[in-house]
């Protein structure tokens, strides 16, 4: 099927690069992350880094001058760390087990934000790796946790993960990935229906439908 047979799809991991040479063209924030999950008209776009941002806001973050670390190396982190530079982050700094994927991380991140100045210290730590995620939900990153940190997972299932449960009762702030996900969506909305449905749907009957599933 080509991809111009349809008005509009979400493209999932595995398929959010290779899906690029099958489309027509990237709008500019999936031209810079490299990575495609959304795709109109024959157009991919990138909303991960919309729905993080969101998601943030949501639960009263602001993302400006922040130091951050995040968790992992994949799309997922990549488009996060490109809506963190978007909204001033002072630092990003990235750990992820192999060290040759961070490296390369990190030089893409500071090829679009020159100013970075990585640091191990963080206000925020951003889990953009599987660990917690079900059915493997005793795993958790092995970093430590201070009070008054802010943690943020990109997993929605479990709702909670036992990093962020460990967060919690070390001290920190922590907010998990479902408000993430449904604002990927609402933004891939917005561009399939070309209106902000963003902006007119309620969230909680979402949430409460999904919790309900994910519980």
């Amino acid at each position: 099927m080509n991809v111009n047979e349809l008005d509009g799809f979400n493209v999932t991991i595995p398929y959010k690069q290779s899906v690029i040479p099958f489309l027509d063209e990237l709008d500019e924030s999936a031209q810079t992350i490299g990575a495609v999950n959304c795709v109109h008209d024959g157009k991919g776009y990138n909303t991960d880094w919309i729905g993080f941002t969101k998601a943030m806001e949501q639960n009263g973050i602001s993302l400006n001058g922040k130091d951050y670390i995040i968790l992992g190396s994949g799309g997922a982190a990549r488009a996060i760390a490109f809506g963190l530079v978007k909204f001033g982050a002072k630092s990003i700094s990235i750990k992820n087990r192999t060290q040759s994927k961070a490296d390369q991380l990190l030089d893409w991140i500071n090829s679009i934000f020159p100013n970075n100045n990585s640091s191990e210290n963080s206000d925020v730590i951003i889990n953009c790796t599987p660990l917690g995620m079900w059915p493997d939900t005793e795993s958790m990153p092995d970093l430590e946790i201070k009070k008054g940190q802010i943690l943020a997972d990109t997993i929605y299932n479990p709702l909670e993960t036992k990093w962020l449960k460990t967060g919690e009762e070390r001290g920190a702030k922590t907010i998990g990935g479902l408000d993430m996900f449904i604002g990927q969506g609402l933004a891939s909305a917005d561009i399939w229906f070309g209106e902000k449905i963003s902006e007119k749907i309620k969230l909680e009957p979402i949430k409460k439908v999904l919790k309900s599933e994910l519980c």
